[in-house]
């Protein structure tokens, strides 16, 4: 996880622990640790983190979504995705920015969005 990725998960609000499984939506406004089991989606997330033998099997809409484990669902992210070394992710993912380190698994689309600018950056952008 890189530096900046680190800093806005410094405080885990919820947390899905080992061993536990959960099934059923999450929604929840702040950071999220799974270390468990989740069969459902989770929603309107800050920040998401799939930890290392953790399986989600369902989307996951987040801001900053942080992956070490096994995700089947679609990831859709506002400001970044990471694919850590031992994440195997199967769907499409759309978001910013993308980093995927050596050895993680991605079987899927990729659509990167254009970070938002002021108005006037995007008209410079079209002349």
């Amino acid at each position: 996880m890189n530096k900046k990725n680190k800093k806005l998960f410094d405080t885990i609000e919820t947390l899905i622990g080992a061993g536990t499984t959960v099934k059923g939506d999450i929604i929840a406004t702040k950071s999220l640790r799974i270390n468990g089991n989740l069969i459902g989606n989770i929603k309107d997330v800050a920040n998401v983190i799939i930890g290392e033998n953790a399986q989600v099997k369902g989307n996951i809409a987040a801001n900053y979504v942080v992956i070490d484990g096994v995700v089947e669902g679609n990831i859709t992210a506002t400001d970044s995705i990471e694919l850590l070394t031992k994440s195997k992710v199967t769907g499409d993912i759309t978001t910013t920015v993308l980093s995927i380190n050596e050895g993680a698994v991605f079987k899927g689309k990729s659509v990167m969005l254009e970070k938002e600018g002021t108005e006037e950056e995007n008209n410079e952008e079209i002349i």
